[in-house]
């Protein structure tokens, strides 16, 4: 049976927490998680290129048409120039994602389950920081240095994230936006308050 590190605002540690088996018991199958992870990847499609038409410049004709000896050119900004723009690059686009809801569900059950069994899952009560210092040693007490944290709540409001906005390596997401992707490579999943019974994967 996993648990939760029961973890107080002071940074120390104060018990455990019972997790429910239906969502931190599960087995992991890496070859399923490396396929959702793979879909989930493959809707960042950003890359991108400039056509010619899209390069700054190249407005006026090189030179004349004819007499020079030259190949005839319209712009210096054609693909066959350096600088100039690229034939058939990169576009963005966006891609659906195959994943159905049950293989996103199952996909963060797994990974929330190993995250479990490597000791990773945290509970905290409350988290009332006012000030991103205290922020700031809470976590270096609790966690090891350029440990990646994620702290998952019930609801995001301005006020709870502002101390953690500037402290690098910790991210914050409301637990109904959680999926396995934000977790999958994090040091320490804290759920704080309500967000932990919130977890319907």
């Amino acid at each position: 049976m996993n648990k939760a590190k029961v973890i107080e605002e002071s940074g120390e540690l104060a018990g455990e927490k019972i997790l429910s088996a239906d969502i931190f018991g599960v087995s992991y199958d890496d070859r399923f998680i490396n396929e959702a992870l793979k879909e989930y990847l493959r809707k960042n499609f950003t890359g991108s290129t400039k056509t010619k038409g899209e390069v700054r410049g190249g407005g006026k004709k090189p030179y004349r048409q004819k007499g020079t000896g030259n190949a005839r050119q319209g712009s210096i900004r054609t693909p066959l120039k350096p600088g100039g723009g690229i034939i058939f690059g990169p576009r963005p686009r966006v891609k659906t994602n195959k994943l159905s809801k049950k293989k996103k569900s199952a996909a963060l059950r797994q990974v929330l389950s190993r995250l479990a069994a490597e000791g990773k899952i945290y509970f905290m009560a409350s988290a009332g920081f006012k000030k991103t210092g205290e922020a700031a040693k809470f976590l270096s007490k609790s966690f090891k240095k350029d440990s990646k944290i994620l702290i998952v709540t019930e609801k995001l409001d301005r006020e709870f994230a502002l101390p953690f906005r500037n402290i690098e390596n910790v991210s914050l997401e409301c637990v109904l936006d959680l999926n396995m992707r934000k977790i999958i490579y994090c040091d320490a999943v804290i759920f704080v308050d309500g967000a932990l019974d919130g977890v319907k994967a």
